[in-house]
This record gives C-alpha cells, sequence and structure tokens, in this order.
C-alpha cells in the first residue's frame, strides 16, 4: 500500500482503470458466455422447448427474432414484423452431384420456401461443420455478401437478396439440430489480465526495473537517475498498454 500511495496521480488512475476493466470484463465474459445457443450473423439465438418444437430467440440488427424449428421439422423465421416460410425439406437422392455419388455422406436435400423450390443439392457434415453443394458440384450458401449502392445487398452470384432472410445453410442446420455454442473466449480474457498484469509491475516497480536495466550498463547503478526520455517512456507504455489490454478484450466478446 505504501508504494501505491507514494504513485502519482495518473499511475494510481492507471491502476484502477486496470482493475476496473478486469472486474467489468470478467463480468462480461461470464454473462456472455452463459448464453448458448445457434449462431446466426453474429448474433446468438437460445434454444426453447415450445409446443413439441424448439423456438430459438435471439436479437438481429436491434430487433427481436426467433426461429421457430416445429416437430415434423418445418422451420420459420420471423425478424421484427417479417416473417419467412415456412421452410420444409425433402431427401432427393438424385440431386447429390456427380462427382460425390459415391460418398454415403453426402445426401440429396431439396429445400422449399413455402412451395418455391430455393436449394437443391447435396448436404454433407464435416466435422461440425454442415457443407452445401449445389447439382453441379458447385460449392453452394458460402456465406459471402456484399453491400451495393442504394442498400441493395448481393450475393457471392451478383444476385439481390434480402440480408434478413436466412440462408439454405441455416434452415438445413436447423432441421439437421445445430451445434450450440457461445460468444467469448476465455483464453483472449486471460490474455488481457495479463497484459494489465505486466503494466501493474511496470509502474509499482519502475525505479526498480529502471535501475535493474542499468545495472547491466553501469558499475553504480544505484545512484542513476531516469532522464526525462524515461520519465516519458514510462507514461506512454503506462498508456500503451492498458489500450492494447482493451482491445484484447473487446476482441475475445467476439
Amino acid at each position: 500500500m505504501e508504494r501505491i500511495k507514494r504513485l502519482g496521480r495518473y499511475p494510481k488512475a492507471v491502476l484502477l482503470c486496470l482493475t476496473a476493466m478486469v472486474l467489468a470484463f470478467a463480468a462480461a465474459y461470464a454473462a456472455t458466455t452463459a448464453r448458448v445457443g445457434f449462431a446466426y450473423k453474429d448474433a446468438i439465438f437460445v434454444p426453447r422447448e415450445e409446443n413439441g418444437g424448439t423456438v430459438y430467440s435471439g436479437k438481429l440488427e436491434g430487433s427481436p427474432a426467433s426461429f421457430t424449428v416445429y416437430g415434423d421439422q418445418t422451420v420459420e423465421f420471423r425478424c421484427g414484423d417479417a416473417v419467412y416460410g415456412p421452410y420444409t425439406a425433402e431427401q432427393a437422392p438424385d440431386a447429390v452431384p456427380q462427382e460425390y455419388a459415391a460418398d454415403e455422406s453426402v445426401t440429396g436435400v431439396e429445400l422449399f420456401c413455402a412451395q418455391e423450390l430455393i436449394f437443391r443439392g447435396g448436404a454433407a457434415r464435416w466435422g461440425d461443420r454442415l457443407v452445401l453443394f449445389n447439382e453441379d458440384g458447385s460449392m453452394a450458401d458460402v456465406g459471402i455478401s456484399v453491400q451495393a449502392g442504394g442498400g441493395v445487398t448481393l450475393d457471392e452470384n451478383g444476385s439481390e437478396i434480402d440480408p434478413l432472410e436466412p440462408s439454405a445453410y441455416a434452415v438445413l442446420e436447423l432441421m439437421a439440430g445445430p451445434a450450440l455454442t457461445h460468444k467469448g473466449a476465455w483464453p483472449v480474457w486471460l490474455a488481457g489480465v495479463f497484459v494489465c498484469a505486466v503494466t501493474a509491475v511496470l509502474i509499482l516497480f519502475a525505479d526498480e526495473l529502471f535501475r535493474w536495466r542499468m545495472a547491466l550498463r553501469l558499475r553504480n547503478a544505484d545512484g542513476a537517475e531516469p532522464s526525462e526520455l524515461e520519465l516519458m517512456d514510462r507514461y506512454v507504455s503506462w498508456t500503451v498498454l492498458p489500450v492494447l489490454a482493451l482491445v484484447l478484450f473487446f476482441m475475445g466478446l467476439q
């Protein structure tokens, strides 16, 4: 405590900010990682059982949104006042691309929105990821989209799409029973804590560390005094490192 009392206002303020950051982000990470569900468009949709089906609820672009998977595997998506679906799927063995015909892990499928066919091809589970192939063998629904002029969104084929409308991948993943996940990575939080700890050591033992470095160059380093440049370097490191920790904390929440 005496060591802290001898510090100036700025290093004391930095130590206080470091402590607040560690505690605040610990609480944020705990709340974020506890929210487990279906990952869709950088949001987490938490499941609950309802009337024999499963409802995945979340928020998309600030609006309440939900996927409902009924007992017969029909899927419906709501976002604000917009309703998409119902989506239904049928097995179609002849839709498997020719080059994957011998691969038993690839299943032919047709996906409909109401009566409209929106996907026909093969589906395969590779590890934890569902992979879709068009009937011609090309990869389907790779998730690439761009914002064109006038607020228009285009997919990887250059076709205009509704950015809120769920993709064939998302719908089929929900029908198959999606792998649940969460945002937040504790190892990144620990990296941020490590940077905070290093900063605290640099503040609390600034003079000792300075004389230890000087002892490698001077015979009588105990009497050495830090120059203005050395003091400026200290304040720069005390500023840059907390900013780095803050960036790490925010990155780990994504």
